[in-house]
């Protein structure tokens, strides 16, 4: 429910860690759409608690960069699988820990593409051929969300589990530097040109 120690504060964004149920543990997870929707529950929790369910989040982060646009569900933990063109538009990974798929990632994929990726991350289907995981690709995940499946394993989520701080991706890194570079570089132009008018 997002509430602390003291019931009557709660924690939300991407500075508060809470039970991922995907995960079994407490993560804390920083990207706007974990802020918006934990900002979303919470206010559901204190405005209607009797019709307000546990927080169930699928982590959940993306990035667009002009024609670049990706997303990524779940956990980026175990092996990797690799597919698609990695040269070209739309290719992806799939990450097995424990014989089922934790966490997915697909660039320059269509809107049901991403919900398809999506569904089949939060089901967590048992996998036993990586090979022929990545012979299907993003088939795998299209297949998978439009069957009717059991739920996925259930994750039980330790009391005593402490804050885990995940490795930041790559990616979102280059990101943030090009939106860094570039407020710097503006900065530097219009005050240069400032001061040339002295």
């Amino acid at each position: 429910m997002l509430q602390s120690g003291n019931s009557s504060v709660y924690a939300i964004g991407d500075v508060a860690a809470f039970p991922v149920k995907a995960f079994g543990e407490t993560r804390r997870l920083e990207h706007v759409d974990s802020a918006r929707k934990s900002a979303r529950h919470a206010v559901s929790a204190i405005m209607e608690p009797e019709k307000t369910g546990d927080f169930d989040y699928l982590p959940f982060f993306y990035s667009r960069v002009f024609t670049l646009s990706w997303q990524f569900f779940g956990d980026n933990a175990g092996e990797v699988v690799y597919y698609g063109d990695l040269s070209g538009g739309t290719f992806g990974a799939y990450w097995i820990s424990k014989g089922h798929l934790v966490g997915a990632f697909l660039e320059g994929g269509t809107k049901e593409e991403y919900e398809a990726v999506a569904k089949t991350t939060r089901l967590r289907p048992a996998i036993e051929d990586l090979a022929e995981l990545e012979r299907q690709g993003l088939g795998f995940a299209v297949t998978v969300s439009q069957k009717p499946m059991a739920s996925s394993p259930p994750v039980e989520i330790s009391s005593t589990s402490s804050l885990v701080l995940e490795s930041p991706l790559h990616a979102w890194h280059a990101t943030a530097g090009v939106i860094l570079a570039a407020s710097i570089a503006a900065f530097a132009y219009f005050y240069g040109k400032k001061r040339r008018r002295w």
